[in-house]
């Protein structure tokens, strides 16, 4: 029986092609060897990396050199806080060509949920965060063909994801290596029939990773593992499924509590109605009595009983009313209450977005429009603007002036700010390159006439 989280995923045919490399790295470790690869981290500028090379009878093999290239040129074009960081390409002693890598502290999704400790909110937000992180692989041009839980990290600060190993990625401009490739129990069946890579084996792994992590939407998974036709057509499309299904209780709630209100009114305008009666009822019978001398003794007896009763029930129905008025009135109270706080963390999230748009705008006009074209100088001018948004980031979130945010909430809200950030810097790194690069413009344009 095959182990879904373990299970070793490859290409199913050869792959090729030589490339340069530079050199140091100290205290190499092996970590694990696969069919194809060995696995190690060093350490280096006292920071640990984590180093990828091939197996020694492997490393002379052009076809395999080529696979791991590609990988490495694949992998070096994505900056987001969401993927793991490919640095560079080096040739370390004992391991031969590796691509050097982020170290990533922390466990895979597989080992976290065979611990069974996540709650539903936490699966909930490495679920979107997962889908997130795909979208923005997909929106560089670029499909993984390998996710799975064992290829997913939650890092031990902050508890974000990362999406790891990139060795079966694949993009339009590459015309080599396009055979089948992926991990079994997660392959999408047009891959295994040899189909062109595309957004839909992706949203197929991604259909089969949220059955094992949150199977509350079985109908969702399974229409991203159905016919081709009826997937998602993207992770946005996913995510709104996923989105309109988490609103379908608040639906029903409130929906109840509607119902329980025009109930509450109908019986009491009974209520009242029937009492109304009554006191008509009670007057006619006093009328007969006055003509009826001989019965008007037991008669007004009757009434006052009867009155008396009228009493109870009246004063029964005041101290009903009042109840309700005060449950209503408390009721009133806590939504005013919850809407102040609402309000209270939508200003923390404005704020904390207007940081990073205010710096975004800050690097538009004093940083990136001088640009003459120069690559290196691009990409460091790119680095520090994400080591000055992700300073800002912390130190707006840690000095939040809003104390009586609960702890949750400014977790989530810097969870949703960090999220918005690794967004608008996607966005922000496309546009620049197309305005500094005119050869990338001139691409981007040719790939996409309308």
């Amino acid at each position: 029986m095959i182990d879904p989280y373990e299970t070793e995923s490859s290409f199913l045919n050869d792959p090729a092609k030589e490339f340069g490399v530079q050199t140091g790295m100290n205290d190499v470790e092996i970590l694990r060897v696969t069919k194809i690869n060995i696995i190690a981290r060093g350490r280096r500028y006292g920071r640990i990396w984590l180093l990828k090379g091939l197996r020694e009878e492997l490393r002379d093999a052009p076809a395999y050199r080529r696979q791991l290239q590609k990988e490495f040129e694949i992998h070096s074009r994505l900056h987001n806080p969401a993927v793991v960081q490919a640095v560079g390409v080096e040739d370390i002693p004992g391991l031969g060509i590796s691509i050097v890598e982020e170290w990533i502290e922390g466990k895979t999704l597989a080992e976290i949920m065979r611990e069974g400790k996540l709650t539903k909110m936490e699966r909930r937000r490495i679920l979107r965060e997962i889908i997130q992180a795909v979208g923005y692989l997909h929106s560089m041009g670029v499909i993984h063909r390998d996710l799975k839980p064992s290829n997913v990290m939650v890092r031990n600060a902050g508890n974000s994801v990362v999406l790891i190993d990139f060795g079966l990625a694949d993009t339009d401009d590459y015309v080599e290596l396009k055979q089948a490739a992926g991990t079994p129990g997660f392959i999408s069946p047009e891959q295994q029939n040899e189909n062109p890579p595309g957004v839909a084996d992706d949203i197929y792994s991604l259909g089969k990773i949220m059955r094992e992590l949150f199977p509350e939407y079985p109908s969702i998974s399974a229409k991203c593992t159905g016919e081709l036709r009826k997937r998602p057509k993207d992770t946005r499309q996913l995510q709104r499924l996923i989105d309109r299904r988490e609103r379908l209780p608040r639906r029903i709630i409130g929906a109840i509590v509607l119902a329980m209100i025009v109930l509450i009114g109908f019986l009491t305008f009974s209520h009242i109605y029937s009492l109304s009666r009554s006191a008509r009822e009670a007057r006619v019978s006093i009328a007969d009595a006055r003509n009826d001398a001989s019965d008007a003794r037991k008669r007004v007896e009757l009434l006052n009983e009867k009155n008396l009763q009228q009493q109870t029930r009246m004063a029964q129905l005041t101290d009903s009313l009042n109840e309700v008025t005060d449950k209503m009135k408390t009721a009133q109270e806590e939504l005013n209450r919850v809407a102040a706080y609402n309000l209270m963390k939508e200003r923390a999230y404005k704020a904390g977005r207007g940081r990073i748009d205010a710096t975004l705008a800050y690097y538009d006009s004093k940083v990136f429009s001088r640009f003459s074209g120069d690559r290196k100088e691009f990409n460091d001018s790119m680095s520090a603007l994400n080591n000055a948004l992700k300073h800002i980031i912390d130190t707006f979130c840690d000095s939040m002036n809003f104390p009586d945010l609960s702890p949750t909430d400014r977790q989530r809200i810097k969870a949703e700010i960090f999220n918005y950030y690794a967004s608008e810097l996607t966005l922000y790194q496309v546009k620049w390159q197309k305005e500094v690069y005119p050869s990338l413009r001139q691409e981007h344009e040719n790939r996409n006439p309308h």
